[in-house]
């Protein structure tokens, strides 16, 4: 049982504490065996009605059998209109409003035709019509708060599973930004070690330790990507940038500079950035490689990365870009922090810009 359900329920045991009022007129005015008797069948088939239904979705046959009861109760010298209150109880949580509204009001009039063709005093009017009310009123407030706690569960459920799934999608962005990178740099410098390794041996083997380096900073960033703490950031990307462009042997051009960028945005540009000059290395074939970055006086940053690797091949003959995952992950990211990312044909290849507002 879920715990609207469970909460429904709860309340509803409690409220059976009117039952109390139903035998006080026996310790005045004596009993009957007939009284007990018939109370007692009364009862029994009150409460097996009232717990037959679900808390929060009785049928309106149900809270009008329920007042049959109260009804035929009458006769035993008791507070029968107690039972009253339970069909009201009932009807209010019945669906839709207007009709639980409408079956009150019937119910209402019901009990004054009742009580006046049966001779019966005007304190069972009174106090079947009042305590019903008050238990109609409740009721339905009670099936209300019940409906919206079940409404905020599951809500709060698919919150949950979003954001469950906008971490996963994270997590995976940064590690493909993290991994592409850095076996990309791997990948060159392995190349380029075993390229001069009979030539020159020294530097060889320098370009052998700067491997195994960078593979343990890329285990490094990627347990810090899982925790949500990548912890880059621009002049670290930039420089490193140099250094993987040289070993793929692109000249690195860097114009402006990251000092005006706030904290806010350096994060996200630096995973642009390296995502960036991934593509330039693996792609381009270029020569060279521009970095621009700047910040104007409203606080917006931007940064422009863009190669030459399409110097040679007429402006209207370049192929459509197409965009990979590591472009629509840099796209993905930038959004979530309110920038963009555009990406078109420069005056000699492609031209990558990502502008990002001040947070």
């Amino acid at each position: 049982m879920d715990r609207a359900r469970l909460g429904s329920l709860r309340y509803r045991i409690a409220h059976l504490v009117y039952l109390v009022i139903y035998p006080i007129p026996w310790f005045f005015d004596g009993v009957h065996t007939i009284d007990v008797v018939g109370s007692l069948a009364g009862l029994i088939s009150f409460l097996a009605l009232y717990f037959s239904h679900n808390p929060l979705r009785p049928r309106l046959w149900q809270g009008v059998a329920i007042a049959a009861i109260a009804f035929a109760m009458s006769p035993f010298h008791a507070i029968w209109p107690v039972i009253f209150i339970y069909a009201a109880a009932t009807i209010a949580g019945t669906t839709p409003r207007r009709r639980a509204q409408a079956a009150f009001g019937f119910l209402l009039l019901a009990l004054a035709i009742f009580c006046w063709l049966s001779g019966r005093h005007w304190p069972d009017i009174v106090f079947g019509a009042t305590f019903g009310f008050a238990s109609f009123m409740g009721t339905s407030l009670m099936n209300d708060l019940a409906v919206r706690h079940a409404q905020l569960l599951e809500a709060q459920g698919e919150v949950r599973a979003l954001a469950a799934s906008n971490e996963r999608e994270r997590i995976a962005r940064d590690i493909h930004d993290l991994l592409g990178h850095s076996l990309t740099v791997i990948a060159v410098k392995a190349e380029l070690a075993e390229r001069i390794a009979p030539t020159h041996p020294e530097r060889a083997q320098t370009e052998v330790h700067e491997i195994a380096e960078t593979a343990r900073q890329a285990l490094r960033e990627v347990r810090a990507a899982v925790r949500g703490m990548h912890g880059a950031s621009l002049p670290h990307e930039v420089e490193r940038a140099r250094s993987a462009l040289a070993s793929a042997g692109i000249a690195l051009h860097n114009e402006g500079s990251a000092d005006g960028i706030s904290p806010s945005q350096d994060g996200v540009l630096a995973m642009a950035l390296r995502e960036a000059v991934t593509n330039v290395i693996r792609h381009s074939g270029a020569a060279n490689c521009y970095i621009h970055l700047f910040t104007d006086k409203t606080g917006v940053a931007m940064m422009a990365v863009e190669d030459d690797g399409q110097a040679d091949i007429p402006f209207a003959r370049r192929p459509s870009i197409a965009e990979g995952t590591g472009l629509r992950g840099m796209r993905s990211r930038l959004a979530a922090a309110g920038g963009m990312l555009d990406i078109r044909h420069g005056t000699k290849g492609l031209r990558v810009t990502a502008t990002l507002k001040a947070s």
